[in-house]
C-alpha cells in the first residue's frame, strides 16, 4: 500500500487547493444532510413540518407576529390551518432553531373560523373566517371570551367579555378580524389578555369560546349567519 501511495503522481499547491476547496464543499452538502436537512427559514421550517403529517404543500394566506414568533394562516388542498413557528434553542440540532406547530386544522368543504396562534405587532388578537357566500363583501365577528386566570404576573380581577370586529373581504375569500384588548384602567385584565397569557403561562389552548359571524354584501344587508366554537387544539409539532 505505501508503494501505491508512492507511485501517485504529486499534486501542485495549485492542485491541492482545489482539493481542499472541493472537500470543504463536499462537507458543507452532506453535513446538512446528516442532520436531516434542516430549514433554513421560518416558512421553511413550516412546510418541511406538512410533509411529516403527510399534508399537501400549502399557501401562506396571512402571516403576522412578534419579534421571533410568527404566526400563520395556511390553505392547502381541501384544508386551512392555523400555525407558528417560534424560535428557540436545540442543543442536539443546533442548525434548527425554527419550532413549528400547527394548533387549529380544519376542512375546506364548510365554513370555520380559525385563531392565528400570535399576537400581532399592536398586541390584537386575529382571528381568521372561510365559506362565506359569493356575494358577500364584509362580516362581522362577536367573540364570547370565557375569562380564565392568567398563568403569571400579578392576580387582578379577570371577567367574561364580548368583542366584535368587522373587516373586509380579502381577495383570498378570507375574512381576517382583529380584536384589541379593552383597557380596564389597570383595575382588572381585560379577558383576552388573561387569556394570552395563561397560554404563555400554563402551554394552555385557545379553544373553546363561542363566536357569531354575520356575512353581509356591499351594501350591509346580512346574507347568512354563521355560530359556532373555536375548534380544538391540534398541537401538531416538529420538535421536542
Amino acid at each position: 500500500m505505501k508503494k501505491l501511495w508512492q507511485r501517485l503522481p504529486k499534486l501542485s499547491r495549485k492542485w491541492k487547493t482545489v482539493r481542499n476547496i472541493a472537500f470543504v464543499l463536499l462537507t458543507a452538502l452532506l453535513l446538512p444532510a446528516a442532520l436531516e436537512w434542516p430549514a433554513l427559514t421560518q416558512d421553511g421550517a413550516l412546510a418541511k413540518m406538512q410533509g411529516k403529517y403527510l399534508l399537501t404543500p400549502s399557501e401562506i394566506l396571512y402571516r403576522t407576529g412578534q419579534g421571533d414568533t410568527q404566526g400563520y394562516l395556511l390553505q392547502g388542498e381541501g384544508w386551512v390551518a392555523a400555525a407558528q413557528v417560534r424560535k428557540y434553542d436545540n442543543t442536539s440540532r443546533p442548525l434548527e432553531r425554527d419550532a413549528p406547530l400547527i394548533t387549529q386544522l380544519l376542512s375546506r368543504e364548510e365554513p370555520g373560523v380559525l385563531v392565528i396562534p400570535v399576537q400581532d405587532e399592536d398586541g390584537a388578537t386575529v382571528l381568521a373566517a372561510f365559506g362565506a357566500p359569493e356575494e358577500a363583501a364584509q362580516a362581522e365577528l362577536t367573540l364570547e371570551v370565557t375569562a380564565v386566570e392568567p398563568g403569571w404576573g400579578p392576580r387582578k380581577a379577570v371577567e367574561d367579555e364580548t368583542f366584535t370586529a368587522r373587516c373586509q373581504r380579502e381577495e383570498s375569500g378570507y375574512y381576517f378580524f382583529r380584536f384589541l384588548p379593552h383597557d380596564h384602567g389597570g383595575a382588572r385584565y381585560c379577558a383576552l389578555d388573561a387569556v394570552w397569557m395563561h397560554l404563555l403561562g400554563m402551554g394552555d389552548e385557545f379553544a373553546g369560546d363561542r363566536y357569531t359571524v354575520i356575512w353581509e354584501d356591499a351594501q350591509g344587508q346580512e346574507l347568512s349567519r354563521l355560530t359556532g366554537e373555536i375548534p380544538e387544539y391540534w398541537n401538531l409539532r416538529d420538535f421536542w
